[in-house]
């Protein structure tokens, strides 16, 4: 039986283009600004008084094992656009965290993406000027920020023009916490100076003005000097391992951090580098994780810092060459759209969480 193929002359003519503006792209297709947000420059930033500006680093030129990170940013907001039509298509119903066992809402604060800052390959210093400057720029009239980095190096300078930023603002007291698998405390690099991936929470911490008691480093699990880590303990860094955070839960593990930083802090800049999570989770990084935490510790680490006044967050070390299937910026996406777009989360009283489940080890907010 032969099948007659529709007359395409009178469908075409049968629609306008008005017709399919409201649908949703796959999430292969589309503008890749994160989440899709329109775009926007530094000079005309408008996104309302809790709204987010995006911008990018594509950096990695501190890289000491795996080069890749400077594709990070690029990959992130591609991998995002998945997420693109959730606001819309979910955002009028209460939802249920299956996982956690408490019900949010999505919200839709205004997000717009300022595209890359500039980045000098060859000079880290003229490439930290850089950043630093457009990132105080930034900070000066945006709400909140988020940083797309390359190599955790860049957060060495996008962290210094957000605090001057918001000192610019009159804040008084920045906080910072690195979730990370290492502490990132170095002072030296052979290969690349004092400026590198692993001294950005050293340089931060040298900044004038900047407390040992303001900075946190989250998930740490990585071998480090027996005297270094004595030492960050006694000068007042708050050091909170991934193992403490596995046994604990988020909620107990990081209670202390977040209840001293939220009566310290006017605002507090979050840093994730994504090699946090171990390589069997995360494998599209240039440092290869074992032992860290997994993907479940990440989100309730996160929901935790809800309660802090987060005004900048960050996630470095995305290298998707190392990874085909794109996870790894897959779990970046979403857990910047978690943060950002949820809201109202509670406990449900469902069973089985309201029996003792993990999610009513949470305090409700």
């Amino acid at each position: 039986m032969t099948q007659q193929l529709p007359d395409f002359e009178a469908l075409q003519h049968s629609v306008k283009p008005e017709d399919f503006e409201t649908d949703p792209l796959p999430g292969w297709a589309g503008v890749a600004t994160l989440f899709g947000a329109p775009t926007t420059s530094m000079s005309q930033v408008d996104v309302g008084p809790d709204g987010w500006v995006v911008s990018g680093i594509p950096f990695d030129a501190t890289a000491s094992s795996r080069p890749g990170a400077a594709e990070g940013p690029r990959a992130v907001r591609q991998a995002s656009l998945v997420f693109s039509s959730y606001l819309t298509s979910l955002g009028e119903w209460p939802m249920l965290d299956t996982r956690s066992g408490h019900t949010f809402r999505y919200r839709a604060p205004k997000v717009a993406d300022a595209g890359d800052l500039h980045v000098y390959p060859t000079d880290t210093v003229r490439t930290f000027q850089a950043v630093a400057a457009e990132s105080r720029r930034l900070s000066q009239a945006a709400p909140h920020l988020i940083f797309l980095n390359g190599d955790h190096s860049a957060t060495f300078p996008t962290f210094a023009g957000f605090r001057a930023g918001r000192l610019d603002r009159g804040a008084e007291r920045v906080g910072f916490i690195n979730i990370d698998h290492h502490f990132d405390f170095g002072n030296w690099s052979t290969l690349h100076g004092p400026l590198y991936h692993g001294s950005n929470s050293r340089r931060i911490s040298e900044l004038p003005g900047v407390r040992a008691e303001d900075i946190a480093f989250v998930g740490v699990g990585d071998v480090t000097k027996y005297d270094q880590f004595r030492g960050l303990l006694e000068r007042g860094f708050h050091v909170v391992p991934g193992a403490q955070i596995l046994k604990e839960g988020a909620a107990t593990a990081l209670r202390p951090v977040i209840q001293q930083l939220s009566e310290r802090c006017d605002t507090v800049y979050v840093s994730l580098d994504i090699d946090v999570l171990d390589s069997a989770v995360s494998t599209g990084t240039g440092h290869v994780t074992l032992g860290g935490i997994d993907t479940g510790a990440l989100l309730d680490i996160y929901e935790e810092l809800r309660a802090l006044p987060v005004g900048a967050v960050d996630i470095a070390e995305v290298a998707p060459r190392y990874d085909p299937s794109g996870s790894t910026a897959q779990i970046a996406a979403h857990l910047l759209f978690n943060f950002l777009f949820r809201t109202e989360s509670t406990a449900s009283g469902l069973a089985p969480w309201s029996d003792g489940g993990a999610g009513d080890a949470r305090e409700d907010r």
